[in-house]
């Protein structure tokens, strides 16, 4: 398991989307990209993968654009992780390997499998909606560089 560039530019497009919520507020895929820093043609990619996932919906036309197709806090960061790289798996699919029913691959099996179990807790655990939250915590508090 690792999380891809598309991963994180997939997060970003997804936390802008909810950062932007408004029922009526459809957000054009230009400007995600710019407030995103992801490359226009890519960024169109990945809306469509996260609009097949259920997680955004688009219009098309002069009124159109993207928004979250459900409430920022019923959208996991690992809704939006699987949503473009698929499964988050170190450990494989069971009875994929036949060496992992035995011995010392089992017990490393076993550990991948833990970890998987950990990231996927970890991710899950965190909704756009926290993560919205984080973000405009993180860009009130006062810079006192000199």
């Amino acid at each position: 398991m690792r999380r891809s560039q598309k991963a994180d530019y997939a997060l970003r497009a997804a936390l802008d989307l909810a950062l932007q919520a408004s029922p009526s507020r459809l957000t054009r895929t230009a400007e995600i990209a710019r407030r995103t820093g992801t490359p226009a043609k890519f960024l169109e990619a990945i809306l469509g993968q996260l609009r097949r996932a259920g997680i955004a919906e688009s219009q098309r036309g002069a009124g159109g654009g993207h928004r979250l197709a459900r409430p920022a806090s019923r959208v996991s960061a690992g809704d939006v992780w699987r949503a473009v790289d698929g499964p988050l798996s170190l450990a494989g699919r069971p009875g994929r390997r036949r060496a992992a029913s035995e011995g010392p691959a089992r017990a490393i099996h076993a550990l991948w499998a833990a970890v998987d179990e950990a990231v996927g807790r970890a991710v899950d655990g965190v909704s756009l909606e926290d993560l919205a939250r984080r973000s405009e915590e993180a860009s009130s508090v006062p810079d006192f560089v000199i």
